[in-house]
Formats: C-alpha cells, structure tokens, sequence
C-alpha cells in the first residue's frame, strides 16, 4: 500500500490500480481513474417520490473528487455507469452534471461516462448544455478499454477478459457496521458506489453471478479512512460470523 499525499490514507495496489479510500480505481500509467455509482441528483429523484431531502449530492461528490485529484495526476475521469439516479428527465440533476463536467473540466481532467442501467436519460441531459459550459461529458460505448482492462458498469455480460465495474454496490457488513469494499481479483475488480446514498450488497451473504464463480475474490473494505484486505470472500462470513456461505448463481 502507498498514499501519494503526506497525510493521506493509502491506496491498495492491484494489478496495475491503486485502489483508493474514495472508491475509486487509479492507472497511473494512463493518469485515469475510475469510479461507478455516482448517483447525481438522488435527491431530486426522491423528490418526485415524494420525499423531502435535502439538496447534497453534489456537495458529496465535489468533495470526494477532490481529494481523489489529490493523490495523483489524473487527466480522465471515467464513470463506469450510473452517474445519475434518475433515468427520468430531469433539469435539476442535469445542472448538476454540468457543473461537475465544468469543475473537473477546470482542473483538467475530462469526465467519461460509460452508460449504466440509470443512465438512459444521457442523451436528454447532454441536449441541456447551459451556455458557455465546458465541453463533456463524453458519452461512450457500452464497454471502454485502459491499458488492457475493459470498464463497463456491469448490468449486462462484458466481454473484456479483465474487467472493471460497478452496479453491485458491494458492502462489508458486519452487525450494523457496514463498509463499502472493493472486490478484486486476477481478471476483475468490481467497484463501491462511489455515492454513499448507494445502499451496499453484503458481500459475505448475498449470491455471487455465475460469471463470478471461478474468480478467487477478495474483499479490500474501507474501515476509517484506510483500506483493509480481508481476504477470500469465499470464506468472508465463516471468518466473520459463522454464517453460511451461499452458492453462486445468477445476478438478478
């Protein structure tokens, strides 16, 4: 483990990544990072649910980009799907996108999205661009290709050999203790939500995807600030809790 900050916690290294306390996965070699999960505008979708929460999810994620930018010289920031909650349009969680792309456009680094199973109102958001707003985000194919890792959200099949990705909101849970966790692997990483109103998946309990089965994962969880290795998640819950370990089976 390494921080690049005097001060900060320190990344994971993994295959070529450093893996970071924001949830977040660096290639230094390519000054990108990636993150999944974002989930700009949950409050505005929760509002037309009906409820009233306050506005944060832009504040969360700024604050969180900044001390990623921190740690390293990152020149492209690739979302590996569902950078906003609401398929819905909506003209408040499209502000919001813009003023992220204006602020890391600022700072240099360009904002990718590869489309999540949210993200089917892009193409409106994209048609929303205020006036003399940066350029971005760039909306790519369903599956993007660093260094020779291929980054894809994760709803669908990918047909990378080693692959990046998002959508499971993988959690260590622990009582009532719970703590986004990276699972990784030789040939996968998949990736917290980047967002912390993203609820977790108990990675020690809930079933794995077939595709999954013959991956030996490892479960990385932030616990105060650092990352902790906790080892094979095939035997996670005997070590925690002396729960039972289902079998693999499909995602739903």
């Amino acid at each position: 483990m390494s921080g690049s900050e005097p001060g900060s916690a320190p990344c994971h290294a993994h295959e070529g990544w450093l893996l970071t306390p924001e949830a977040a996965a660096i290639r230094p070699d390519a000054a990108t990072a990636v993150v999944a999960d974002v989930h700009l505008g949950y409050e505005w979708a929760r509002g037309d649910a009906g409820d009233c929460v306050p506005a944060h999810s832009l504040a969360e994620t700024v604050d969180r980009l900044e001390r990623l930018l921190a740690r390293a010289e990152i020149q492209t920031l690739i979302v590996a799907g569902d950078l906003v909650e609401s398929s819905r349009p909506c003209a408040a969680t499209a502000a919001d996108v813009f003023r992220i792309n204006d602020w890391l456009h600022a700072r240099g680094v360009e904002l990718v999205v590869v489309p999540g199973n949210h993200d089917r109102g892009l193409p409106w958001i994209c048609s929303r661009r205020p006036k003399g707003a940066a350029p971005g985000p760039i909306v790519a194919p369903a599956e993007l290709g660093v260094a020779d890792w291929t980054i894809c959200h994760g709803h669908r099949p990918s047909r990378g050999d080693r692959v990046v990705m998002g959508h499971h909101h993988p959690a260590l849970i622990v009582g009532r203790v719970a703590a986004p966790c990276f699972l990784i692997g030789p040939r996968l990483i998949v990736l917290p939500a980047f967002s912390p109103n993203a609820a977790g998946r108990d990675v020690a309990t809930t079933k794995r995807p077939n595709a999954w089965k013959d991956q030996d994962l490892r479960c990385v969880a932030g616990g105060g600030g650092d990352l902790l290795d906790f080892g094979s998640v095939a035997t996670l819950a005997a070590r925690i809790g002396g729960r039972r370990i289902d079998p693999p089976c499909a995602s739903t």
